[in-house]
């Protein structure tokens, strides 16, 4: 693998951490507010079969958050430690060195044409 793969890979890994803890953060909040509306229709039931559905609901519901809450706790402290100032820099260095990387690989491994002097 090269060097330039090898940065874009470790890049991808800190995108993605951001993107899934975001996306599992949302739905953990997305759960908690339907939280108090289940619980309202557990307790307005009218009968048995109407509570169980809602218990399902809300079974259902805590599952998913839960789910999602350790998506945010795996990726936690990776976000964390990026978003920190001198580490976002980092970052910011190592997509700037992934730039530079690429185009030494595409000299390295182009097509390179020995353009010799004239000979007098």
């Amino acid at each position: 693998m090269k060097p330039s793969e090898q940065i874009e890979q470790f890049l991808s890994f800190v995108n993605t951490a951001r993107s899934q803890y975001s996306i599992a953060y949302s739905a953990v909040n997305e759960q908690d507010k339907l939280l108090q509306p289940l619980l309202h229709e557990i307790e307005l039931a009218e009968n048995y079969k109407e509570r169980c559905k809602a218990a399902t609901k809300l079974r259902d519901s805590r599952k998913t958050r839960r789910e999602n809450k350790d998506i945010t706790l795996q990726y936690q402290e990776v976000v964390n430690f990026f978003n920190e100032k001198q580490n976002a820099d980092v970052i910011n260095k190592l997509t700037q060195l992934l730039g530079k990387q690429r185009k030494q690989e595409d000299y390295i491994f182009g097509n390179r044409v020995y353009k010799g002097g004239k000979s007098k």
